[in-house]
């Protein structure tokens, strides 16, 4: 048995905290850049459906090098991290602004979000990419760690599907009808899954380098998949 091969233990490494910190950044950047309405060859999407879907790819390499727990500990740390900037970006709203400035309602405009959309956001996320973990970890242990691909697209088809829905069903339920709340479900779902498919081959590339470089390749046999546990 080398040394990537079924480990029974975890450790903290320095490539973790880069993946951590770049999970928590993508997310925050995607929640900013979500009030942006983008058209490309007549295609209309949100600005953060671009960074999105990079938050499951690093899901995927989190839970496949090291494990459900530790990515469960860089999801409720990316969760947490996010909230602290939107509290952040809302107390600073309320702050008056200087006589002088007189950007404020252009500000308000770019930062400020309804209290649903928020809350579908915070919800969504921490559904999808928990089922997104978990189904990975669970497919690694039946496959024998085999198949990467297809755990990686399954489980990532699963977390996304379950996301989009929670999400325009808590955003927009009672605002617009519902054909056109499972157009916007349907065409987010196949552009997010569209993403990892095509950012496949990297992710490959960046799992098999951190299971060699790290040395760890981590089973969840006695892993606790209860998303709020914080001790196993």
């Amino acid at each position: 048995m080398n040394t990537t091969t079924k480990m029974s233990y975890q450790k903290n490494t320095n490539s973790l905290l880069v993946i951590g910190v770049l999970f928590s950044a993508f997310l925050i950047l995607s929640n900013l850049a979500e009030n942006k309405i983008c058209e490309i060859y007549g295609f209309y999407f949100a600005g953060g459906l671009v960074f999105f879907p990079l938050t499951y790819i690093f899901d995927d390499v989190l839970t496949e090098v090291y494990g459900f727990k530790v990515c469960r500990r860089i999801i409720w740390l990316a969760f947490f991290s996010n909230l602290v900037v939107i509290v952040g970006l809302y107390l600073v709203m309320l702050i008056k602004p200087a006589a002088e400035w007189q950007n404020q309602e252009a500000f308000d405009i770019i930062y400020h979000q309804s209290f649903r959309v928020l809350l579908a956001s915070f919800i969504s996320f921490l559904f999808g990419e928990f089922i997104n973990a978990f189904v990975l970890a669970k497919l690694k242990i039946k496959t024998k760690g085999k198949h990467f691909w297809f755990r990686a697209i399954l489980s990532s088809a699963l977390g996304v599907f379950v996301e989009n829905t929670i999400f325009c069903f808590i955003a927009f339920l009672g605002i617009m009808e519902l054909s056109v709340i499972w157009n916007i479900i349907i065409t987010g779902y196949f552009f997010k899954l569209f993403y990892e498919i095509v950012a496949l081959p990297l992710t490959y590339k960046i799992v098999n380098f951190l299971k060699n470089k790290d040395g760890i390749d981590y089973y969840d046999y006695k892993t606790s998949f209860n998303p709020f546990s914080i001790s196993n």
